[in-house]
């Protein structure tokens, strides 16, 4: 995988254009996207800037789809440039709890990544993902037991995670002789089960193991 700081940058732009090649003329109102997305860059530049300030902001809304990818992506740039600025430590606040700043990079991908599905949905295309898609894939494993915890339930040992990157290679994570559950398959069907753009049985994904059930029925929950 690449730098995360770098993927973000460059995700950044892609979603960009993909707002500016589907979201013009009749179709979809795609302005929702971008103010949650406008929010979540104001949190993620809050956190690195002045983490005393850091906590809730108001509810954003745009009239346009322009005006709403230019405010965005004003935020985003500002945001992914403070967090490839940061020092490793100390880490920064963050709504589950401090992370540090590839962490945070990872956890704003995430988002990224959702959005452009939610938005890729909304126009019938395809996209076509890449390797950047490993940050969210880790991600997703990281605030695997964050699932548990929201529904108050203790989490069981960790998973194994085999996951195929779109270029072939193969992401591992978690013990080889993990007991509590085994997780196989497409890395971009992992990142859609984890951001909930799709649900389990519409996937390939390989699951095993007597609670990875449990943790799909809170996941989807």
């Amino acid at each position: 995988m690449a730098d995360v700081f770098t993927d973000l940058r460059t995700e950044t732009e892609a979603l960009a254009e993909l707002a500016e090649r589907h979201g013009s003329g009749p179709g979809p109102d795609l302005t929702g996207h971008f103010a949650r997305l406008t929010s979540t860059a104001r949190l993620v530049r809050l956190s690195a800037e002045n983490a005393g300030a850091f906590g809730v902001i108001s509810q954003i809304s745009y009239d346009s789809l322009d005006e709403a990818v230019l405010s965005w992506l004003i935020e985003q740039r500002k945001a992914n440039a403070l967090l490839a600025a940061a020092p490793p430590e100390p880490e920064l606040p963050w709504s589950d709890g401090p992370l540090r700043p590839s962490v945070l990079a990872a956890a704003a991908l995430t988002e990224l990544f959702a959005c452009g599905q939610d938005i890729a949905d909304a126009s019938g295309v395809r996209l076509r993902r890449d390797d950047a898609i490993g940050h969210v894939a880790y991600y997703g494993v990281r605030t695997r037991d964050r699932v548990y915890r929201r529904h108050q339930r203790t989490p069981p040992g960790p998973f194994r995670f085999e996951l195929r990157a779109p270029s072939g290679t193969r992401w591992d994570f978690g013990p080889e002789d993990a007991a509590a559950g085994r997780v196989a398959g497409s890395a971009e069907e992992f990142c859609l089960l984890v951001t909930r753009r799709r649900l389990a049985e519409d996937l390939a994904l390989e699951f095993t193991g007597g609670h990875t059930a449990e943790w799909l029925e809170l996941l989807e929950r």
